[in-house]
């Protein structure tokens, strides 16, 4: 038997209560559904959950459980399945004396809520939280039965200490299967997941986003210029009329390609000291590119004068994101032969940058006519691969110049198409 403080409150036809657990408490009263024994046998209308995706929660979940000490989850939703028949809410209005109106009424939905321990919760939503507390607490023991081993598995040590944390917990009674699958539908139907953005301005364990906000904050590269910002916080395309210079999503991918081989994780910081490095090399990337790259230094002097960029963004492919993150792959290229990008930056003012120049057709544009770029990730770096030869051939191997040869004579639908000249 455990009784808790709880608030009574209503939603259309269902009731709830309100009240918090501690986390020890709670991975030992409430389970999962597919740990139910009715699980296997139960119909695709009886199921009211979905599986558990063991490999988010070892490797995103927990780490955050179990590092992060300004760690906190949203309410867990539990489903009352059995014997809310025998739990019992005493209001404080029946255990206190007399009381002003004032108070009398606000506190009959306020009191206790007694389970006898007969009862079995399952977690509506929240179930994927719920185990990763359960992983966190006690390690491997933790991780469901049947679980298919991994490397990652074997590392999990247990954190007692977490036991203490504090949950809060909404019941709500197991009325009947439809009604329940549709609260856990309708709750996760309406949930609008962040964008891309707003992960990258928020989040403080993705070493890539934390690198970013340092470029277009401060004196960063990528900070505003006369109060223009040159980073579109909003929106993972530029207008012709945008005078923006490229996307949040692209400056992180370029972020991703440079650090590419620094074997960082999205989910988890490095140490301090690796972090610091890290961003000096994107952010040299980018004050390199933007004070040798006419392109990029006509941008500025238009944007420092506020005046429209939109003929220069319609004749140079440099002042399109897909272009930028081209260059990042070359960027990567010229680190991994052991050349400075200070060295080679330069070579970037002899390339035709056109939309009419040929060379580019298929590769960053589909044709001359419509000038809509092509954004895959593999054109990205096909493109950036043709870009590498021509300021990097001689120090590229046969096989990677065969890769370039195979990207041109591809986007040429031509055998024969010849390399462009090295600069």
């Amino acid at each position: 038997m455990a009784t808790f403080g709880c608030i009574r409150a209503t939603m259309g036809s269902t009731v709830y209560y309100i009240t918090k657990l501690p986390a020890g408490r709670l991975i030992d009263s409430v389970g999962i559904a597919e740990e139910m024994r009715e699980w296997p046998n139960m119909t695709a209308e009886e199921k009211m959950q979905r599986h558990c995706d063991i490999r988010r929660i070892v490797e995103e979940i927990v780490p955050y459980v179990t590092t992060d000490p300004d760690r906190f989850f949203s309410s867990l939703i539990v489903d009352i399945y059995e014997g809310f028949e025998n739990i019992v809410f005493e209001p404080l209005t029946d255990v206190v004396g007399a009381l002003p109106a004032a108070y009398k009424m606000p506190l009959q939905d306020m009191g206790f809520i007694t389970l006898p321990g007969k009862e079995r919760l399952i977690a509506l939503d929240g179930q994927h939280r719920l185990l990763s507390l359960k992983i966190a607490i006690r390690g491997l023991m933790g991780v469901p039965a049947g679980t298919k081993a991994t490397p990652m598995l074997s590392d999990l040590q247990p954190h007692p200490e977490l036991a203490a944390d504090e949950l809060s917990i909404i019941l709500v009674e197991h009325t009947n299967t439809a009604k329940i699958r549709k609260i856990f539908n309708k709750i996760n139907k309406y949930a609008k997941q962040t964008s891309r953005s707003d992960n990258i301005i928020t989040s403080d364990d993705d070493p890539y986003s934390v690198i970013i906000r340092r470029l277009i904050g401060g004196d960063g590269p990528l900070a505003p210029v006369e109060g223009i910002n040159l980073v579109n916080w909003t929106s993972n395309t530029l207008s012709q009329r945008s005078k923006n210079l490229t996307t949040l999503s692209a400056a992180y991918s370029i972020a991703e390609t440079i650090l590419k081989d620094e074997g960082f994780s999205s989910k988890r910081l490095p140490d301090d000291g690796r972090l610091e490095a890290a961003y000096q090399r994107v952010s040299s990337f980018w004050r390199v590119t933007l004070d040798t790259v006419q392109a990029f230094q006509d941008y500025l002097a238009l944007t420092r004068a506020d005046k429209p960029i939109s003929s220069l963004r319609e004749e140079n492919l440099l002042l399109k994101p897909v272009t930028q993150m081209a260059l990042a792959h070359a960027a990567l290229t010229a680190q991994r032969k052991g050349v400075a990008w200070e060295t080679v930056a330069g070579k970037l003012n002899s390339i035709d940058w056109s939309f009419t120049n040929e060379l580019w057709y298929n590769i960053l544009v589909i044709n001359r006519a419509n000038k809509r770029m092509i954004t895959g990730k593999d054109s990205i770096r096909g493109a950036g691969a043709v870009i590498s030869y021509m300021i990097l051939g001689n120090r590229m191997t046969r096989s990677e110049v065969e890769d370039v040869r195979s990207i041109i004579c591809n986007a040429q639908n031509d055998p024969s198409a010849k390399l462009p000249p090295l600069l």
